[in-house]
């Protein structure tokens, strides 16, 4: 029993947990505490859906492969032909048999002739597309984790937030967490998506129907409908402009002036000061561009090559005798400078620059 456990190991295959003598172990690993998937990974194990390592571990946050998961669900699912994907194909990647079964339903994998892409961790996203296909559903994948959210097969990765956002896409599946959607996946019945059932019918929690045939919904699925599901499900999200600049934090911060919408140009009047300021004003536009040019002059040599956005929307004059005038400017992304300016004539001046907020993101 440990030879066959070693090589199944080695082929990629996941599945249940044999102890001595070929008796099923009770799915407990020495690395998996109390904690949030518990209980997923012992049914998973029990259903023979994952397996341990040779070494009593589970490893739950392992990054899991597209192939991994192509196995999982083919063996999951009660009409694929079990004979046919555990056979070995002669000098052909461990999974092609199961990429060439499941090729039937023209599920979206991609690595149906890639092995590379066999061996490339699988995405929160991949497995959202992946899923809707099984129930018979052809979505992109914004649809997809729609119906993800809609059906109860996921809650996403932040507590108590129900965004396209939260639902982390992009981010690389862990071993704990495909016991959690297999687990889920096997407690539902008919799934929906915008209330309405699959072309091809209705897919059991075990059953493929496939996307051969069906055409993709042109439904375009807006951070409002996301914010409305959220609210059904007992779920308030974080307000649109706050969702904003939670993007914009993990993409690199502010790094041109067409960001700055108005939701955001209020946060940044918030998080990019010191103290609240009520001496904002909106420059001219000839103003705006000498000023401008002034302070490109002096920040670039300081700073280098690196994102300076200037906005009309953040400069600020002061209604006393000393009528003081000055932009913030967001540098490098998340930095704020306080940029003193003035005109004598016909000449924009600066007279003092300095960093004010070194992260603004984090203020």
């Amino acid at each position: 029993m440990i030879k066959k456990s070693i090589r199944l190991l080695l082929v990629g295959v996941l599945l249940t947990v044999f102890a001595a003598g070929g008796a099923l172990a009770s799915a407990k690993f020495n690395d998996v505490g109390d904690y949030w998937a518990t209980e997923a990974i012992k049914w998973a194990a029990e259903k023979g859906v994952v397996e341990g390592y040779p070494d009593g571990t589970f490893r739950p946050t392992n990054h899991v492969t597209e192939a991994e998961f192509a196995a999982i669900l083919a063996r999951y699912v009660v009409n694929t032909d079990k004979d046919f994907i555990s056979q070995r194909q002669p000098g052909k990647h461990w999974a092609q048999s199961i990429y060439d079964e499941l090729r039937r339903w023209e599920l979206p994998l991609n690595g149906y002739t890639n092995d590379i892409i066999k061996d490339t961790v699988i995405t929160r996203g991949d497995i959202a597309r992946v899923i809707a296909a099984k129930n018979g559903f052809n979505l992109d994948e914004r649809q997809a984790v729609y119906y993800m959210y809609e059906n109860d097969l996921s809650n996403g990765m932040i507590p108590n937030r129900m965004t396209f956002d939260s639902y982390g896409a992009d981010q690389p599946l862990q071993r704990d967490q495909i016991t959690q959607f297999m687990k889920l996946l096997n407690s539902k019945g008919y799934t929906t998506f915008l209330g309405e059932p699959s072309p091809k019918g209705n897919a059991g929690p075990a059953d493929i129907i496939g996307i051969v045939d069906v055409p993709k919904p042109d439904a375009e699925i807006t951070d409002d409908m996301f914010d409305e599901l959220a609210k059904e499900k007992g779920i308030t999200n974080p307000s649109q402009a706050q969702q904003q600049w939670e993007r914009l934090a993990k993409s690199g911060g502010i790094t041109s002036e067409e960001q700055l919408t108005p939701e955001i140009i209020e946060i940044v009047r918030e998080k990019a000061v010191l103290f609240p300021r009520n001496d904002w004003k909106i420059p001219s536009d000839n103003d705006f561009e000498g000023y401008k040019k002034a302070i490109l002059a002096e920040l670039q040599p300081k700073v280098g090559n690196v994102p300076i956005v200037i906005s009309k929307s953040l400069y600020c004059e002061r209604d006393d005798w000393t009528k003081n005038k000055r932009f913030i400017v967001i540098v490098n992304g998340k930095q704020s400078w306080i940029v003193d300016v003035e005109k004598l004539g016909k000449e924009y001046l600066v007279y003092d620059s300095g960093v004010l907020v070194e992260d603004i993101f984090g203020n």
